[in-house]
């Protein structure tokens, strides 16, 4: 039996996942899942709604999906929502302890059956091979990859994280759902660990898997947008020709059926690509500084000037996915 191909996006928030999520889902074979780490407790339990304008519940996609499980949704939502807050985040500084992966992995075993079996109906549904998930939680891609046949490739897409944070400070209302609710905010020194945890546990659970792995900077997809999606396209599994969706840096958008992720993801019809270097300006000198010092380890690892007007470096440690050679670390 084929395993299913499943191109996850981790890492952490703010970094453009959900614009090259529905970039990629715009081409024949792949389909924009979303965030589906929160799909039961947003998707179902929430009432999100999905980028085709409809809720998740009774969107023809995902209904269908949903129904292949079970006919209670929100008996199954709750369950899965349970079982996920059995290995959090916060467990995975309990992962060095003997035994507790394989043990905390065999209670939850029915929350990633139930994932692929989500993930194959709509595949099967939609006639795709790769499903798109830009959870970017890198302990969800864990539980995933270890208690599924799902075949996960790892995309590990990182952005400057004085631009994450400023992302993170500004107001939005989240339009995602039907009501006023405000998009989560975070200080910069929140920013700052969720920024280290996730890109630092990112690697730990997959940079020694260089079949799976690939590491993408924001700022060098929009610098080069064609030839990243040809490389990504051959790192999932699947063929990109970006010349059939791509009109310089622009992008039509059909119907799409991402489930949860940033509200722009709702309501567009086109998107351009490009570098949003706002932060530049806009950030406060107090949390240009914080920023750039609570993150400084990852911030030269990853190749990113000390100085807001410095240069972006190449470095041994920051691979870039190139049309000519996709490289793995």
């Amino acid at each position: 039996m084929t395993r299913r191909k499943v191109l996850y996006i981790g890492g952490t928030g703010r970094t453009g996942s959900t614009m090259i999520d529905q970039l990629l889902g715009q081409f024949g074979s792949y389909f924009s899942g979303g965030e589906m780490a929160f799909f039961w407790s947003r998707g179902i339990g929430a009432g999100a709604i999905c980028a085709c304008g409809e809720p998740v519940r009774s969107c023809s996609v995902w209904s269908h999906a949903v129904a292949s499980i079970t006919e209670d949704p929100d008996r199954v939502a709750d369950r899965m929502v349970a079982l996920r807050r059995r290995f959090w985040s916060p467990h995975v500084f309990a992962m060095w302890i003997p035994g507790f992966s394989r043990r905390r992995l065999q209670e939850i075993a029915e929350l990633p059956r139930t994932v692929e079996q989500l993930y194959e109906d709509v595949a099967v549904e939609q006639g795709i091979e790769v499903f798109i998930d830009s959870s970017k939680e890198p302990h969800y891609s864990y539980i995933l990859r270890e208690g599924s046949d799902l075949d996960l490739r790892f995309l590990h897409l990182v952005r400057d994280p004085r631009a994450v944070g400023r992302s993170w400070q500004r107001r939005k209302v989240e339009a995602g759902l039907a009501t006023d609710e405000i998009m989560e905010q975070r200080s910069s020194p929140i920013a700052s660990a969720y920024y280290m945890f996730s890109n630092i546990v990112s690697e730990i659970f997959w940079g020694n898997r260089p079949q799976q792995y690939a590491f993408l900077r924001y700022e060098d997809f929009v610098a080069e947008p064609a030839a990243i999606l040809e490389s990504i396209g051959e790192f999932a599994g699947s063929p990109i020709d970006p010349s059939s969706v791509l009109d310089g840096t622009s992008f039509a958008i059909g119907q799409m059926h991402t489930s949860w992720g940033n509200p722009s993801r709702v309501g567009r019809t086109s998107i351009t690509i490009r570098q949003d270097d706002a932060w530049r300006t806009e950030l406060p000198r107090r949390d240009l500084v914080l920023l750039t010092v609570l993150n400084l380890p990852l911030l030269l690892r990853y190749g990113y000037p000390i100085r807001p007007s410095g240069r972006r470096r190449d470095t041994p440690r920051s691979s870039r996915l190139r049309r000519a050679d996709l490289a793995h670390r």
